[in-house]
């Protein structure tokens, strides 16, 4: 009988925390370490290079570490289509976009930078970037820190916000960023990113975020919760919670840092909010209260947090509107 590695890890961690008292520290390195998840049951690198994207690298004279991004130009096709399976069984979500251009009623220019989510890289937002590209934007996507290609260890979310800040002040300067509007849409973990950039700049048009990370304790003792049932009962969840501020403390990071609604509550960009009541890591009940003027929340029904990087039908209904209607 073959046993999967991630059922292997999860043994393997419940004997360690078992055994010694340091359970929290084991935790902890197991969020560092993390690799991303493959993404080639998504997208092959042949399909990226057949959908025009561009791959680069960008060194800031400031850091050490590199950031790799795609870029991408807008589609001239007079249609989009794409089915993307995610999960399996009772989990299982199917996430479609059929389009035709006419249906659009417009033409929209500008960028759109597009932040993917922990353990995850910039080749699970192409989805969703195409998507923006067939409404006439063009698109950046990078990889967060300790992620996909580029350098420097995990930064969960708020240090990368200095990274792509740089990102696009060089994108600007070479004249890549010209003209229209400037969008970021950040999902999971890189909805904190988009929302830190929106703080440290004052020529973006508006940010729209996919499934929100909660707090960072908040969102791996969710993790746990979902994917690992038995672990999660076997350990408790102050070990989990522990182990969370750990990772962030070697990464120089508090747990107040990775707090994302104050920032949204606080911002004066735009923001669309897009969650569903079947996520169990970004619950729509921690977000409901956030309703103002400047931000439009929408809540879609039965799909679970990893299917939430891809822009389906509900979202493009929600996302036309809120374009249409912003004051940008």
């Amino acid at each position: 009988m073959k046993i999967n590695a991630t059922l292997i890890r999860a043994i393997t961690l419940t004997s360690i925390c078992l055994l010694i008292s340091a359970c929290s520290q084991r935790i902890a390195s197991y969020i560092e370490k993390s690799e991303d998840h493959s993404f080639d049951k998504e997208i092959t690198t042949k399909e990226i290079k057949e959908l025009g994207y561009e791959k680069n690298k960008f060194f800031p004279t400031k850091e050490n570490n590199c950031i790799s991004y795609y870029y991408g130009p807008p589609l001239t096709d007079n249609k989009l289509q794409y089915s993307v399976k995610f999960g399996e069984s009772d989990r299982e979500n199917i996430v479609k976009i059929n389009l035709e251009k006419e249906s659009l009623g417009r033409r929209y220019f500008g960028t759109v930078i597009l932040l993917h989510g922990y353990r995850t890289s910039k080749e699970f937002m192409l989805n969703s970037a195409l998507y923006f590209r067939f409404l006439g934007f063009q698109v950046i996507v990078p990889d967060l820190l300790g992620h996909g290609d580029s350098g420097g260890s995990k930064k969960y979310g708020v240090a990368d916000s200095k990274y792509i800040n740089y990102l696009i002040d060089d994108l600007t300067e070479e004249g890549v960023i010209a003209n229209g509007n400037i969008y970021i849409v950040g999902n999971s973990m890189g909805a904190l990113t988009a929302s830190y950039i929106s703080t440290l700049r004052t020529d973006i048009s508006g940010i729209i975020l996919l499934a929100p990370m909660p707090p960072f304790d908040e969102a791996v003792y969710n993790y746990a919760k979902r994917d690992h049932p038995l672990l999660s009962k076997i350990i408790p969840e102050k070990d989990f919670r522990k182990g969370a501020i750990l990772a962030l403390k070697k990464a120089k990071i508090s747990l107040n840092d990775t707090k994302i609604l104050p920032i949204i509550k606080s911002s004066k960009t735009p923001v669309l909010l897009i969650l569903s009541d079947s996520d169990q890591i970004s619950p729509y009940a921690s977000f409901e209260q956030l309703r103002n003027d400047n931000i439009k929340l929408i809540k879609i029904h039965d799909r679970y947090h990893p299917s939430m990087n891809t822009i389906g039908e509900v979202e493009h209904e929600a996302i036309i509107r809120w374009l249409n209607t912003s004051k940008n």
